[in-house]
């Protein structure tokens, strides 16, 4: 699973912080290979996440929203940071980038029209300034000048 530093640092130190709990706490402790558990090594209880949850939501002066919506805005920020479908979808747990895709298709539309004018932009940045009028040749050899047709609506 690919972490930032940050969050990197964060489980060295709840990992030491916990091995020190494990050790005063004794032969008593009871180790299921947890990450996030209870002083004693039981696992956390839904319910008291939840809780806690709502408790820091609360005096950060967030609205507040369901723990798990959490998980897509942080999908939302990814794809507009432009991180590969195949890395979101490994962050998420998907099985494949389709259903990554399936969920989240809607987010990912305008983030295409974006990179579009991007590459738009790019293509054209050293481009000429053309004439509007291309001369064109006729059957018999003549040279004419004809207008170009306007592009469609929209495009």
């Amino acid at each position: 699973m690919p972490l930032s530093t940050p969050a990197r640092e964060a489980l060295r130190a709840h990992r030491r912080a916990q091995q020190e709990e494990r050790s005063d706490f004794g032969p008593d402790y009871r180790d299921h290979d947890l990450i996030f558990c209870r002083f004693d090594g039981d696992p956390l209880q839904p319910s008291g996440i939840t809780k806690e949850f709502k408790t820091h939501v609360r005096k950060c002066g967030l609205p507040m929203i369901r723990l798990h919506d959490t998980r897509h805005g942080a999908c939302s920020m990814l794809l507009a940071g432009g991180v590969p479908i195949e890395v979101v979808q490994m962050i998420l747990g998907h099985a494949s980038p389709e259903i990554t895709r399936k969920v989240y298709g809607h987010l990912m539309k305008s983030s295409a029209a974006d990179q579009v004018e991007v590459a738009s932009k790019l293509i054209t940045r050293y481009r000429r300034k053309q004439n509007v009028s291309n001369p064109t040749e006729s059957a018999d050899g003549e040279r004419s000048s004809a207008k170009s047709e306007p592009a469609a609506p929209g495009w």
